[in-house]
């Protein structure tokens, strides 16, 4: 991982991932932002950089934020990951896998930045 933290977001192109690699890069602490747009690119970067915390995008495509999630944390048991969802099915489906927080979408900026200041000091 290097100096700092490294965070590795998983989202579809557009918005949302833009936005979330913008808010983790305006906390001083975190050092590097990764993004990708789908499990495989996603998964080739956690094996390559081992990030401190996975951010991940319920909603991507043909359940592929599911399977990645059993991957890592298989293979990452320790690496923290939060899961972004869209109904409340979801977001109980993402701590059922393993996710160590899931937030519905829409949350605000202040809660997602105090969820990551307590999931960062855990691996700090």
């Amino acid at each position: 991982m290097g100096d700092g933290i490294s965070v590795l977001v998983v989202a579809s192109p557009g918005p949302l991932g833009d936005s979330l690699a913008a808010l983790l890069r305006s906390i001083p602490c975190i050092t590097r932002v990764r993004q990708a747009d789908d499990a495989a690119s996603a998964l080739r970067l956690v094996q390559a950089d081992e990030p401190a915390l996975l951010v991940l995008d319920a909603g991507l495509s043909a359940g592929q934020a599911w399977a990645l999630l059993r991957q890592v944390r298989s293979s990452w048991p320790a690496m923290p990951c939060i899961v972004l969802t869209d109904t409340q099915q979801s977001r109980r489906r993402a701590e059922a896998a393993g996710a160590s927080r899931a937030l519905l979408k829409g949350f605000p900026a202040a809660k997602l930045s105090r969820m990551l200041e307590q999931l960062l000091q855990q691996v700090a």
